[in-house]
């Protein structure tokens, strides 16, 4: 009899382990913390058996030897600790994987931009012919859509990372290294840590995708035994991909590849997105041709600094997804001033003050919203105006926060500006998770264009 393997945590990538070990006909054993729910149920359908923790687990007739916890699962959780005191190995439903459907493999990290990067790679990869799927922590999960023959491009959090022993993709990308998790990790050298495991056992017939721009990168590529790629937002970085901002030209290799303004997309960071993302694909054999198209058909993703519309001279922007400090910066600094931004919701320990030349520079109103809204307004303060959002739901608060900096910059502003949700915190406070939160967002704003359009004349442009 074979060992079974064990799956700790479902969710997403749990129930996908779960999925496509029993199609494979594998004894699945599940611990979940849950009593019920929709992948519980469907777990059960396709065969695999609840056992209460990891001492049940090991007391079954024969024990498993794997373990794949989900990210959501902290590494030192006392099962998994647990685990692998008796010699079951812990992994991450990326590794593991993997190791049964070996394939080319794009791994992306970093603290922001990684989910465009690995959507927007995958895009390009397919403009070239080249077969390819994106999965990992952006959905969904790597196990549901790995097939044979294509590419895998996988976005991978620090929680994927610190479960993924001997990863070595084909090439890896790290875009930028900021502060995220501490709340998970403790301190800002293991959140490092965890990232570093993307590149660290890279060897000579591998690619790493540097960003020049960040020094810990920098200091991670020059110790690194792979072909060694760099991207910057500077032209005499000596980088192999650069943006030449005179010219307004991105280049590649010395030579032009796309104008920044053919991009659909905004902002610097983005401009370094495209950058890493055209390496990436020049690394899998695509012809300078299809990334450039590539490049220029990407219209961004949900929740990810995505135009809603405007609304006569203000702009409405999406940036649902951007909770670290990094990626909340590069919004402020990627919209028109005078921007009003709308932050707030579960704290993630990131401090208001790391924003504070941002603030002073561009926005004129903070207004808070959610579970922390109260503290990030104040701590705002020091910067600009700030108010915070009456108590109640998630689409209450929303529908406040869009109306109040609409007027805001209506009438102090003359009608013009940015209003820029990028919340510095996680949703699950009001909201099933940040796609919902930027859902909600998207959808006051709809409704106030519809009621200004009607009574006060004003022309509203949706972005298509």
């Amino acid at each position: 009899m074979s060992a079974p393997l064990l799956v700790y945590g479902l969710g997403r990538s749990g129930g996908a382990v779960v999925a496509r070990a029993r199609a494979e006909g594998e004894e699945v054993v599940f611990v979940d913390a849950r009593a019920q729910g929709d992948d519980v149920d469907a777990a059960e359908r396709l065969g695999a058996r609840r056992v209460a923790d990891a001492a049940a687990a090991l007391r079954l007739p024969v024990a498993p030897t794997t373990c794949v916890a989900a990210p959501g699962v902290p590494i030192d959780h006392p099962d998994l600790v647990a685990l692998r005191a008796t010699g079951v190995e812990v992994i991450g439903e990326v590794v593991w994987l993997l190791r049964r459907a070996p394939a080319p493999t794009i791994g992306i990290t970093g603290t922001a931009g990684k989910g465009t990067v690995t959507r927007w790679t995958a895009d390009v990869l397919l403009a070239a012919g080249i077969e390819a799927v994106a999965g990992g922590n952006l959905d969904p999960a790597l196990s549901a859509v790995a097939r044979p023959g294509a590419t895998l491009v996988v976005e991978l959090s620090s929680f994927q990372l610190e479960r993924a022993p001997g990863l070595r993709p084909d090439v890896a990308v790290v875009l930028n290294l900021g502060v995220d998790h501490l709340d998970r990790h403790g301190d800002l050298a293991t959140y490092h840590a965890a990232k570093h495991h993307l590149v660290r056992d890279l060897g000579p017939d591998a690619t790493f995708v540097a960003n020049a721009d960040d020094p810990l990168v920098a200091a991670w590529a020059a110790r690194s035994r792979a072909r060694v790629r760099r991207f910057s937002l500077a032209a005499d970085a000596g980088a192999d991909a650069w943006w030449d901002r005179a010219g307004g030209h991105l280049m590649l290799d010395g030579r032009p590849l796309v104008r920044a303004d053919e991009l659909r997309v905004r902002g610097p960071h983005l401009i370094a997105d495209a950058l890493a993302v055209a390496l990436a694909a020049d690394a899998m054999g695509a012809p300078r041709a299809a990334i450039a198209a590539g490049l220029r058909a990407f219209g961004g993703l949900p929740g990810r600094h995505v135009e809603v519309g405007r609304l006569g001279g203000v702009r409405f922007v999406d940036d649902s997804i951007a909770t670290r400090p990094l990626a909340v910066e590069a919004a402020l600094r990627a919209c028109d001033p005078p921007v009003v931004w709308l932050a707030g919701g579960v704290d993630k320990g990131a401090e208001v003050g790391a924003l504070a030349e941002a603030l002073r520079d561009r926005v004129v109103l903070t207004l808070g919203i959610g579970a922390s809204g109260r503290a990030y307004a104040d701590a705002a303060a020091a910067f600009a105006a700030a108010e915070v959002a009456p108590s109640g739901d998630g689409a209450a608060t929303l529908a406040w926060a869009v109306r109040r900096a609409y007027g805001h910059l209506r009438d102090a502003h003359d009608g013009h500006g940015t209003v820029l949700l990028a919340p510095l915190a996680a949703s699950f406070d009001q909201f099933r998770d940040y796609a919902h939160r930027g859902g909600v967002f998207r959808d006051a704003v709809t409704a106030l264009a519809a009621a200004t359009a009607t009574e006060e004349g004003v022309v509203w442009t949706p972005s298509s």
